[in-house]
């Protein structure tokens, strides 16, 4: 449930710079210890969920040290995943990460049951709070229960582009939605 988009567009300047990059995963990257050092042609980078942290997950092809792919019984080593640590920036020469003011809690998909929507806002959303909710630039005079806001989660949760995230503060939500509907905040008072 909590995982960063795959948008590349939307990862920092560091992070897309690593798709396409050939790096040696070392210990000081990936913080496996006694592990070979290897080279990773990179496919595919995201950063990690949490806003406070700047680990990165990597996905590519692995390659032995001169180059040439790693090879198993069955053929080249492909799709092969790595966590590179904090730090992975310094180490690799590119430019430092911006704070992160919002991550992704989920992501709006017609596949959820009513059920699993309803479950995963029940998580997220405290029901015994209430909640000001902002729709663009409108601020509603009254403050929504919390158990109106879970079940308006869950119906945005069956909208397919649909993103929720949590701000760093811990509360305030935000839905955001593809067709280009103005974003919704949604802040606990107290």
């Amino acid at each position: 449930m909590s995982e960063q988009p795959d948008d590349v567009d939307e990862q920092p300047e560091a992070v897309r710079a690593l798709v396409g990059r050939t790096i040696t995963v070392t210990e000081a990257l990936s913080g496996i210890s006694n592990a070979r050092p290897y080279q990773l042609r990179i496919t595919g980078a995201r950063m990690a969920s949490d806003p406070a942290s700047h680990t990165v997950h990597v996905t590519g092809d692995r390659l032995r040290m001169d180059g040439r792919p790693a090879i198993r019984k069955r053929g080249p080593v492909e799709n092969t995943t790595v966590w590179l640590l904090d730090g992975w920036t310094e180490i690799l020469g590119l430019p430092a990460l911006p704070l992160r003011e919002w991550a992704r809690e989920a992501a709006g998909t017609p596949v959820y049951s009513e059920s699993q929507r309803a479950g995963i806002a029940a998580q997220i959303v405290d029901a015994g709070a209430a909640y000001r909710v902002t729709v663009g630039d409108v601020v509603e005079d009254q403050a929504v229960p919390g158990d109106k806001v879970a079940h308006q989660v869950a119906e945005a949760l069956a909208e397919d582009g649909m993103r929720l995230d949590r701000h760093t503060d811990g509360r305030t939500l935000r839905l955001r939605y593809a067709d280009g509907r103005p974003p919704m905040l949604l802040a606990p008072e107290g």
